[in-house]
This record gives structure tokens, C-alpha cells and sequence, in this order.
């Protein structure tokens, strides 16, 4: 075999391969044993003809094209193997001559990764005090939320942070352009309203009618599609004003928010979720900007074929997140006004980079010699299940016995691995880039925890596999503590196929008094360990905070104007194009509080292109002029 090599930008190889006389010489004998089987020339019986009769009847191509066919593959996997090459993608192959055989095959290959200079790369730690203003901002936010609505008496023009209900019309060059809407609810300076809107309505008072245009440009893109270039016209009458009644600071606050004992306890416990929280996201923060910095630098030309499936990977994630909120794919797209080609272009510089970190950390723990051994497993797993259990209870020594063989299981121990592994990779790099400062200064540090008066027992625990490889870890944990509380947490781990992780964590408190709270966190990380949402929903024995349940009707209660779907989870605002048809099992005050309790925006009212263009008015105007122009 006669072999050229020459690598070309994105990682692509491109082999010149002639095969060898003697090579293609062996190959032509066995094609014409192939091929003269199933060949019947007249005066022959089938498969007897010779060689030379043949080639007279067909020509020598019959079997020059079988012959190349063979010498071909084993040409180039001895091509790939001599060269340690690794494709990562199908290869374009030319053929230039048949005898002897000349091709030339274009391959995309894992790209070589030049780490360059990170261990330079310096990144700042982040400080993770708690200030007191933090605390009083996060308190003051809580009053809002458990606030009443009381009505505004004397005449006078609405301020932010205060309730109106209006009527409006809109219309286009004196025609109706939607149907009149009649007791919107707003809060302004908190629902995302125009601004030409808010500053009428912040002029007006209590049974006042007010009439504006507003005009959207041929080139707004904040603007819905269908109605730019248009000059719509408003006619708004405030029919109502109610101010926001904010609940005393005082230790029955405490008690109804977080059963605190006291005011000075909550500010404590607001102090230890802040604080837990800015070291978490401190830490997050330092590790993603050392990755990029470390990986910028890096010499890493990924092929496009590799680009092309972290792009795919993008979008089944997005479609998957859609369809958690019951949009369709193609009513996305619609609403984007995109194509899926469009969308994956927007997609591609990501995808590109995620890619490259990706590449990078596989390389630099190659560098670091980062590695797991089964003593670090055994002695993390010897962490996580505490002292054995071997008197006592049955049904715990049973449960423990339980848990210790689930610890043992291939699953488990791979995921530990996993996740001691991009530990001990994380921390190096943070060592590296921070000079051994850390990542984050004055972090938070876990009490020790209470002693109970009972030892904790595991209910249950439950290991389900799918039939797409999905895994699904369900454990039940129930505690006693010296007071009396009993605490159930139900921890649901599920791992998909490409590796992305959703971890359902449920804790259910019931105390001495018979007084009931739960707390659920939600957590998606994606298959390379990056959380891509963290939600907590806070529930009490009647509900959620600042919330009323809803009676089976399309009742709006007074005060509540947000609906919230408790099978989707998903909030709708008056503005909204669902509101009207959604029945709702909750009602919130605001948004603020939806979001607080769990509930998220459609997807068509998320992301920040969205948000920051969105407003009740031009809303409902860009659904008006999608039905009218379905009508003509």
C-alpha cells in the first residue's frame, strides 16, 4: 500500500491510498471467484465460464469494480490503524483509478487538543458574605408576597407597586382589532407592561378613560411579527386602585413564613440560605469562567461532524423542555418565526463551545492525572452510609442492608465515580487558577447536624430501569426529631440515556401540633454536569404561599389574577393567550409568587428577547392579528 496523509483544518484527514500490485493482483482472484458464481454465458453452464470468456462478454470492469470494493476497505482500515487515526464521522471517498486501485478517502477525526498555557489562566475568587441589607431585601420580598390587597379611597393616580384593574380596546384605522377585554389585572413596576402604557396608566384615576396610539416599526424585533409596521389605538379606562397592605415584622410573621421562633430566627435562617446559596453559585460561577478562560486559550479545532451532534444534542433538550410545557415544536418555531435550520445556527456557536470545554477537560485531567481508584469509592461510600446498622429496628437493619447492596451496584458506583471525578478535576483547577485561595471566600459551612432522639430510617428505596436506558432511583427517608417534628423526604434520581440527570427532592414536615410544611426542589443537570435549573416550590398545610386554591370554574378570585396549572406547572398572567381558556387549581397575586411556589412562564413568554419585549396590550394584539389573518 502506497499512503499519503495530510491533515487539513476541522480536524480532517485527508488519505491517499494505492493499492499495491501484489495487493490488488489477490484481490482480483478472489472477485472473480465471486463474481463468475452467479455469471451464465451462453454455450456454459452457470458459474463454469472462464475468466477470459467472461471479461470477452462483459468486460474486464465486472471485475475490477468487486476487486476495488474489497482492496478498499481493508486498505483503509490498515490505513487507520498505521496512522492511529480516530474517526468521529463517516468518510467521502473519491476513487480515481481501478487497477490498480487509487482513492482518496476525506475523514473526520477527534481533534488533536493543544492545552496551551492554562495553568496561568487566574480567575478571582468571589466573596460569599451575607450583608444585612441582603437579608432585609429577601424579608421585605416575603412581605410583599403575604401582603393584601386593600382599596385605594382617595383620588389619586396609581404608583408602582400598586394594583389596577382596566378595561381596554384596541383598534386599527377605526376597525376592532381584537375583542374588548374588560377587568385586566396589572401591578405596575412588576407585570411587564409597554411603556407608553404604564405612563398613561400612572396619570390616570379611578374611573378616568384614556386614549393613545402606539406604533411598532417595520424592523422592531421586539415586536411580534404580526403587528409590525401597524399603529394600533388604545382606549383604556382604570376602573379600580388597590394598594399593597404589607404584614407586620414580628414573630407570628416569622413563625407563618418558615416556623421560625422569632424574628431574629428567620433573619438567621434567610442569613444560612443566602449564604448557602452565594457559595454554591459563587463556586459555579469561578469553575465555568476558569473553563472558559483555560479553554479559549487551548488549541482545539473540533470537526464539523462532532459541531453537528452537540447541536442535535441542543435542540432533543429543547424539544424535551417544550414538551414539559405542552408547546409543540412547530408552534415554537412558529412563534420564533424560524425555521429548524435557523434555530440550529443560533444554536452553533454554543454548541461549538460547550464542545471545546468538553474536549479540554478530557485532556487536562489526562494532564493532572486525575483519577478515581475503588479506595476512593469505597471510602466515599463508607461517608455517605454512616455506621452500620446491625441492632435495633428489623425493618431498619433491613433497609440498611438494602441500601448497602444498592451501594455496591455497578449504577451507583459508576455515578459516584462520575461525580468524584469532575470533583477532584474542579478543585484542581480552581487550585491552579486561584493560587490555592479557593474559589470562594468566607463560604458557607453545614452545621454540624442536631442528634436525634430516633435513628433515621429509610422507608423505602426502589431501582427502576426503562426500556430506553433511563434509570430511576427512588428513595424515602423518614426522621423523628427530639421535638416531636417527623420529616419525610422522598429523593426521586433520574438519569436518561445521553446521561442528563433531574433530582426530585421532597421533604414533608409534620410537628407535634399536627402543623404541616413542604418544600420541593427541582434540579436538571445536563450530561456534562452543568445545572440547567434549580426550582423550589414551598407548600403548607393550605396551600401555597399568597395563593388560593381554585374551585373547578374559571372563577377569578378578587386579587388573585394569576392562574396556575398544577399539572404543568405553569403560571398564566391576564396577558396571556391561554388565559382566558385556563382553568386553573391555583391563583396567585403576582407573578412573583407563582414563580416563588414553583410554577413557571409558557415558553412562549420566556427567554430574555421575549421578556423584555413582551406587554399585555401588544400580546393580545399579536393574537388578534394571527386570527385575523387565518381568516383572510
Amino acid at each position: 500500500m502506497k499512503l499519503s496523509v495530510e491533515r487539513q483544518p476541522a480536524s480532517l484527514v485527508v488519505l491517499d491510498i494505492t493499492a499495491d500490485d501484489d495487493e490488488f493482483a489477490q484481490a482480483m482472484t478472489k472477485a472473480v471467484r465471486r463474481v463468475s458464481r452467479d455469471i451464465q454465458v451462453p454455450g456454459f453452464r452457470k458459474g463454469k465460464a472462464p475468466r477470459p470468456v467472461i471479461e470477452r462478454f462483459y468486460g474486464r470492469e465486472v471485475f475490477l469494480r468487486e476487486a476495488a470494493d474489497e482492496v478498499m476497505e481493508t486498505l483503509y482500515r490498515q490505513a487507520l490503524e498505521q496512522e492511529s487515526i480516530r474517526p468521529v464521522g463517516e468518510p467521502s471517498v473519491e476513487i480515481n483509478d481501478l487497477e490498480p486501485v487509487n482513492f482518496v478517502v476525506t475523514v473526520p477525526v477527534f481533534p488533536t487538543i493543544s492545552l496551551g498555557e492554562y495553568s496561568g489562566i487566574r480567575v478571582e475568587p468571589v466573596d460569599a458574605a451575607v450583608t444585612d441589607e441582603e437579608v432585609d431585601d429577601v424579608i421585605e420580598r416575603l412581605r410583599r408576597a403575604r401582603g393584601t390587597w386593600v382599596d385605594v379611597t382617595d383620588e389619586r393616580t396609581p404608583a408602582d407597586g400598586e394594583q389596577v384593574t382596566v378595561d381596554y380596546e384596541v383598534t386599527l384605522d377605526g376597525e376592532p382589532f381584537q375583542d374588548p377585554v374588560t377587568d385586566a389585572v396589572f401591578i405596575l413596576g412588576e407585570t411587564n407592561l409597554l411603556t407608553q402604557l404604564h405612563d398613561k396608566l400612572a396619570e390616570m384615576t379611578v374611573g378616568e378613560t384614556a386614549s393613545f396610539e402606539l406604533s411598532f416599526e417595520d424592523d422592531d424585533e421586539t415586536a411580534d411579527p404580526t403587528i409590525r409596521g401597524k399603529s394600533l389605538s388604545y382606549a383604556v379606562t382604570l376602573k379600580s386602585l388597590r394598594a399593597r397592605e404589607l404584614p407586620e415584622l414580628d414573630d407570628e410573621f416569622a413563625q407563618a413564613v418558615n416556623e421560625a421562633s422569632s424574628v431574629e430566627e428567620l433573619r438567621e435562617q434567610i442569613r444560612a440560605d443566602i449564604h448557602m446559596g452565594k457559595t454554591n453559585d459563587g463556586r459555579n460561577g469561578v469553575v465555568t469562567s476558569i473553563i472558559n478562560q483555560m479553554a479559549e486559550q487551548a488549541e482545539i479545532d473540533p470537526p464539523a461532524v462532532m459541531v453537528d451532534d452537540e447541536v442535535d444534542h441542543q435542540i432533543t433538550h429543547l424539544k424535551e423542555d417544550l414538551q414539559r410545557s405542552n408547546t409543540p415544536w412547530e408552534g415554537y418555531l412558529r412563534l420564533q418565526n424560524k425555521t429548524e435550520d435557523e434555530v440550529k445556527g443560533e444554536l452553533r456557536p454554543e454548541a461549538e463551545r460547550r464542545l471545546r470545554n468538553s474536549l479540554f477537560l478530557q485532556e487536562v485531567a489526562t494532564q493532572e492525572g486525575i483519577e478515581i481508584s475503588d479506595e476512593d469509592i469505597e471510602a466515599e461510600i463508607t461517608r455517605i452510609a454512616g455506621p452500620t446498622v446491625t441492632e435495633g429496628d428489623p425493618a431498619a437493619i433491613d433497609q440498611a442492608a438494602r441500601m448497602a447492596q444498592f451501594y455496591r451496584s455497578d449504577y451507583f458506583q459508576q455515578m459516584l465515580r462520575n461525580e468524584l471525578f469532575e470533583r477532584k478535576l474542579y478543585d484542581r483547577l480552581i487550585e491552579i487558577a486561584t493560587e490555592g485561595q479557593g474559589a470562594v471566600l468566607n463560604a458557607y459551612v453545614a452545621p454540624e447536624p442536631a442528634a436525634l432522639d430516633e435513628a433515621m430510617v429509610i422507608d423505602d428505596l426502589t431501582v427502576e430501569v426503562d426500556e430506553d436506558g433511563t434509570v430511576i432511583v427512588d428513595e424515602v427517608i423518614e426522621m423523628i426529631d427530639a421535638d416531636g417534628t417527623d420529616v419525610v423526604e422522598e429523593i426521586i434520581d433520574i438519569v436518561d440515556a445521553d446521561g442528563n440527570e433531574t433530582i426530585i427532592d421532597v421533604v414533608d414536615a409534620i410537628d407535634a401540633n399536627g402543623e404541616e410544611a413542604a418544600v420541593a426542589e427541582i434540579v436538571e443537570i445536563d450530561a456534562e454536569g452543568n445545572v440547567v435549573s434549580d426550582e423550589v416550590e414551598v407548600l403548607t398545610g393550605e396551600g401555597y404561599a399568597n395563593a388560593v386554591a381554585g374551585d373547578g370554574a374559571n372563577t377569578v378570585p378578587d386579587g388573585y389574577p394569576v392562574k396556575g396549572n398544577a399539572d404543568s406547572m405553569i403560571y398564566h398572567t391576564p396577558e396571556s393567550g391561554s388565559y382566558e381558556r385556563t382553568i386553573a387549581e391555583w391563583y396567585f397575586a403576582t407573578a412573583e409568587d407563582a414563580e416563588a411556589a414553583g410554577f413557571r412562564a409558557p415558553a412562549n413568554m420566556q427567554g430574555a428577547e421575549v421578556a423584555d419585549a413582551a406587554s399585555a396590550l401588544a400580546e393580545a394584539a399579536a393574537a388578534a392579528a394571527s386570527e385575523k389573518a387565518g381568516d383572510e
